[in-house]
């Protein structure tokens, strides 16, 4: 099938964007049948693509994640002299599986550069070896390995061959599908070798009990029977996998037995499903409560909130799900959402140590269907039970007819446009808004989880009637979406150009007309599922009881409709979303800090943390069916904690490795090093000595005074010009990196109470800055009302008048204007919720004392 979509770059990219100021190539890019702020696809005639390759990230073996398409390169130029980068269906193509004659070949192929490479006498001289001793057991080995896999002639033989000689050929046979090639290669090449080594006539007796000190430490091929998931052994656990599509009915299932359970938790992918959860059992709006709330919890890196210390539910995110629950007892039930992220390379080790380690009678998980086959392969060898509950989605999803055909006049009360990059989005929002006449709320992944939050209320409540969001829209937020609208089928990666995967776009479709979020309603039903018993395949008919009445989240909506903006992306998202989901093969898992910290015991004491943390991932033996979690995110932070080092302990270092920290933003990358000083010197961190040398908090105060100034949009008459400051629109960014610079130290608060001790104060600061931010958001571009057009805005602003002209022949009315309606305060859930169950550092330090 010939579907393809095309990136066009023309003319109208010369003109300068009045919110960003930025240069003609960061601007999105219009399509030339009509002025549009953003980038036009539409199907190229010519065409020239490449493969990608994806490079190894630093300590990573491989990645089960959902195949990304490939990516196109800018080819011959179309007619109209402009460039084409082009996706077609066949991108998403599952990757035909390799075979284990591949493996033996690559293993042949590399084995003379890996055995001169100077990273591999670096570690070996980590490790004890002498030169001599590397010399004669390095030939010795790759003449064994050469002669054992030279002469395989099939598939079979090389199985055969690469088993008997202890290779992983499942591991790298994954590795081979997910293009780590070199990463994983160079990891099991190194162990063999050692492992070749122990036995070698001429290895010096102290080197073999090293080394085999080494090989053991780094053994975690029996890691559901070893430390924290013993506990977990003592149960036979029924898990329940509740499968289906993005609105079916699968995670209100779960949620209905954990309201009914004693005790429970429930563990999500987000504060703000974690937030949402712990709300609606508090409120006992969740499953068969009907309003009867349950004491619950909450408890993120971010955010604690006790509601009862005898509470028997707690919500929390995946990362601080205790194990054992309160006291070690475990729980009745534990409901685990978006299963399928622990195929995920960078947070995918989180949900796989719950699926191996959680002490519960009954564990509740949801997700696609990716998942299942994995998921019997790891829970039935350790005697667990596994029942399948199929899901189909509670409203119809449909492919629009037609695109919007770039006229964003055509956008409707209830669609949401999702589009990428913070430029983007405002200048959608600002085209939404001068030529259809309909208020945009935004939603974007820079912005904090509150604000987000604030306005996705602003569009379900209807003070905002369209959404402009990025992908960020696909996961944690209940919107009542009537029509999803993609402006692209591709995004900036921070490098390139790549095309949605077939996950997001999947996800992000489904959003539109989810049960219970429509914004108009029919008669009210409930979901339903059928369940399989994964043991014995059979037949359970585990419906729910449709007597049962559906509360008023829960009604459901009359379906959903997904559309392009631009003509040539329709036939290819027609194509993409019937496209069933390829299975993640391999789980990721972390290897634990205990197998650190002993392996830190025998390297040399100058091993910088970095170089620890490649070593581990380089000898880590793994467990069947799982892949290594990458240390990307903790490589740059260990290299900036390494100058002072040595006035931290490694449980320390490890602690900071994983803080919060967006490395591509250098105003918290200072604001880290500054945290990090302070606390290896002085073992206390103060709110101002951290945020006191920067501009950010300055940044707030002036853009506070400016929005002081202004009256509401809802105060603006039509055709009045007000000008918006400067420091309110430039200031965005700054905003943005000030409340993830506060998240930082809230998050380190909670680990590090006595040496973070005002967190109230951070506290008070972040709520102030997701005011000024949802302020700043309600006054940017798009909000303004009409102004003379510059010279360069002539053409657009001919056309809109045109189309204002013509309306307001046919309705009697004049120019496009906005509805303002003001906010009640009074219905925020912010407001009711403040302040509820808040964890105090006095209370922490209480405890920690009692304890």
């Amino acid at each position: 099938m010939s579907l393809s979509l095309t990136r066009r770059t023309g003319p109208l990219a010369s003109r300068l964007c009045a919110f960003c100021r930025s240069s003609p190539s960061s601007l999105p890019i219009a399509g030339p049948s009509r002025p549009s702020p953003i980038r036009s696809l539409h199907v190229a005639p010519i065409v020239a693509r490449t493969p990608y390759r994806t490079s190894p990230s630093r300590g990573s073996r491989g990645s089960s994640r959902q195949r990304e398409p490939q990516r196109g390169r800018p080819s011959r130029h179309d007619r109209a002299g402009q460039s084409s980068q082009v996706i077609t269906a066949n991108d998403y193509e599952p990757r035909q599986a390799s075979r284990a004659g591949k493996v033996a070949q690559v293993i042949l192929d590399r084995l003379p550069e890996w055995t001169v490479s100077s990273r591999t006498q670096r570690r070996l001289e980590a490790y004890g070896f002498d030169a001599k001793t590397a010399k004669i057991t390095l030939r010795d080995w790759m003449g064994g390995v050469e002669a054992g896999l030279s002469g395989v002639r099939d598939d079979a033989g090389a199985r055969e061959a690469l088993q008997s000689r202890g290779w992983d050929v499942d591991g790298l046979l994954h590795a081979l599908v997910s293009e780590e090639v070199a990463t994983a290669f160079e990891a099991a090449m190194l162990r063999h070798y050692l492992e070749y080594t122990v036995l070698h006539e001429s290895t010096p007796p102290t080197l073999v009990a090293h080394l085999r000190q080494l090989l053991s430490i780094t053994d975690i091929s029996r890691l559901p029977f070893q430390g924290q998931n013993l506990p977990a052994r003592s149960l036979t656990r029924h898990f329940h996998l509740h499968i289906g599509p993005t609105n079916s009915g699968k995670t209100y299932n779960a949620l209905k037995a954990l309201s009914r359970a004693e005790t429970g938790a429930y563990a999500g992918p987000l504060r703000l499903l974690a937030h949402e959860v712990w709300e609606r059992l508090n409120l006992g709006t969740v499953g068969e409560l009907n309003g009867n709330g349950r004491a619950c919890n909450l408890l993120t890196g971010e955010e604690r909130r006790i509601v009862g210390d005898d509470a028997g539910l707690l919500s929390c995110t995946v990362e601080m799900l205790p194990l054992g629950g309160a006291g070690g007892d475990g729980y009745d039930v534990v409901v685990i959402d978006e299963i399928q992220m622990m195929g995920d390379p960078h947070r995918g080790g989180s949900w796989t140590t719950a699926v191996l380690g959680l002490k519960a009678k009954e564990i509740h998980l949801c997700g696609d269907e990716t998942t299942m086959d994995l998921l019997r392969s790891l829970v039935e060898p350790l005697g667990d039970q596994l029942t399948v509950h199929r899901y189909n989605r509670l409203t119809p999803l449909v492919v629009s007819d037609k695109s919007l055909n770039g006229d964003y006049a055509a956008v409707q009360p209830g669609d949401c446009i999702v589009t990428f990059s913070r430029t983007n989005i405002f200048a959608v929002k600002k085209a939404v808004e001068q030529t259809a006449g309909r208020k945009c709320a935004v939603v974007y992944g820079a912005l904090p989880p509150e604000t987000r939050a604030e306005q996705a209320r602003e569009f379900n409540e209807g003070r905002a009637e369209v959404l402009v969001a990025s992908d960020a829209v696909g996961m944690g937020l209940n919107l009542k979406i009537n029509r999803m609208i993609f402006e692209s089928l591709h995004k900036f990666n921070g490098r390139i150009e790549v095309p949605l995967s077939l996950t997001q776009i999947k996800q992000i479709a489904g959003r539109a007309g989810r049960f219970g979020q429509g914004r108009t309603f029919s008669p009210t039903a409930s979901p339903g599922a059928s369940a399989t018993s994964s043991s014995a395949e059979r037949d359970t008919a585990d419906s729910a009881d449709s007597a049962d009445p559906a509360l008023p989240d829960e009604t459901p909506a009359p379906g959903g409709e997904v559309t392009t903006l631009h003509k040539g992306d329709l036939p290819l998202l027609r194509h993409l979303l019937p496209t069933p989901l390829s299975s993640i093969t391999h789980a990721t898992v972390d290897v634990p800090f205990g197998v650190t910290e002993q392996l830190a015991a025998l390297l040399p004491l100058s091993t910088p943390f970095s170089e620890l943390l490649d070593h581990v991932s380089n000898l880590a033996r793994l467990p069947p069916h799982t892949t290594l979690g990458t240390t990307q995110h903790k490589a740059p932070l260990s290299d900036i904690i390494e100058p002072v080092r040595e006035h931290l302990s490694l449980s320390e270092l490890d602690l900071l490795t994983y803080s919060p920290v967006n490395t591509r933003d250098q105003r918290i990358v200072d604001i880290f090093r500054t945290i990090v000083s302070g606390y290896a010197m002085s073992g206390k961190v103060s709110f101002d000595e951290v945020f006191g040398p920067s501009k950010l908090l300055k940044t707030l105060d002036a853009v506070e005074v400016a929005l002081s100034t202004m009256p509401s949009p809802s105060q603006i008459l039509d055709g009045k010009k007000w000008v918006l400051p400067g420091i309110v629109i430039n200031s965005l960014p700054l905003l943005e990196s000030l409340h993830k610079s506060l998240v930082l130290y809230i998050w380190l608060s909670f680990r590090l109470n006595v040496a973070f001790p005002d967190r109230p104060i951070a506290v008070d600061v972040k709520a102030r800055t997701e005011a000024v931010l949802e302020q700043s958001l309600e006054h940017l571009p798009g909000l303004k009302r009409r102004k003379k057009p510059s010279a360069e805005d002539r053409e657009r602003i001919r056309i809109e008048e045109e189309r204002e002209a013509a309306q307001e022949a046919k309705t009697g009315k004049g120019k496009i204007g906005i509805d303002w309606k003001p906010r009640d305060e009074g219905e925020r859930t912010r407001e009711r919720w403040r302040g509820v169950g808040l964890v105090q550092p006095a209370q922490e330090v209480e405890k920690d004392s009692a304890a």
